[in-house]
């Protein structure tokens, strides 16, 4: 086909303008047949897409499960807070905690965190009375607000049992510790080993 007197800016108009009309008559075309095809079999195409749906609502999509996680649904895979929950989960596994108090250390919520940690070189499971003195010193918080005096005791874990504040059981063994030393009138080593240790006192 030639163009006479014309330039190619109008000749590829003319010719999207040609490729528009076959679509729009291909397509017209397409679908009328398609309607007189569904009219023709109307109860084909009413059982057949119900029947589909039940199966698949009843197979496929009964297996997924909402995920009401919001830090999995926004942050990323490989995200340094994930990457820092990971070590600690590593570090203090909750299920080696009776109360499952570790579990604070990597899980969102409202409280306070204190990590100790010995000098270079040094060994926190043999400070054992430093440990226990800033755990006095946290007993011994006290916070007012609105007129009231808040302690740690307001504000601690209970324990279902007794009612009592739940503590980490690092804090038990220390304490059993200082117990076994005190009673034995003599500074001796007690075995201690992360994560398991056995206490052997003698009375």
């Amino acid at each position: 086909m030639c163009f006479i007197g014309g330039d190619g800016a109008s000749a590829s108009r003319i010719l999207w303008r040609m490729l528009r009309q076959v679509i729009h008559r291909g397509l017209k075309a397409s679908f009328y047949w398609l309607g007189l095809f569904v009219s023709r079999h109307p109860v084909f195409f009413l059982t057949v897409p119900a029947v589909l749906t039940i199966i698949f609502g009843s197979t496929v999509l009964s297996r997924f499960k909402p995920e009401r996680d919001l830090e999995v649904l926004v942050a990323p895979t490989h995200s340094l807070a994930k990457i820092e929950r990971s070590l600690a989960n590593s570090l203090f596994p909750i299920d080696q905690s009776k109360h499952k108090l570790y579990s604070d250390l990597h899980t969102p919520g409202r409280y306070g965190r204190l990590i100790l940690l010995a000098r270079s070189g040094g060994n926190i499971l043999e400070l054992a009375d430093q440990v226990l003195q800033v755990h006095k010193q946290v007993l011994a918080l006290r916070v007012t607000y609105k007129g009231f005096n808040y302690t740690f005791a307001h504000l601690c874990v209970l324990s279902h049992r007794d009612k009592r504040c739940l503590l980490d059981d690092i804090i038990t063994i220390f304490e059993d510790i200082q117990q076994a030393v005190l009673s034995n009138s003599t500074f001796h080593k007690v075995p201690l080993s992360y994560p398991n240790t056995t206490l052997k006192v003698s009375c």
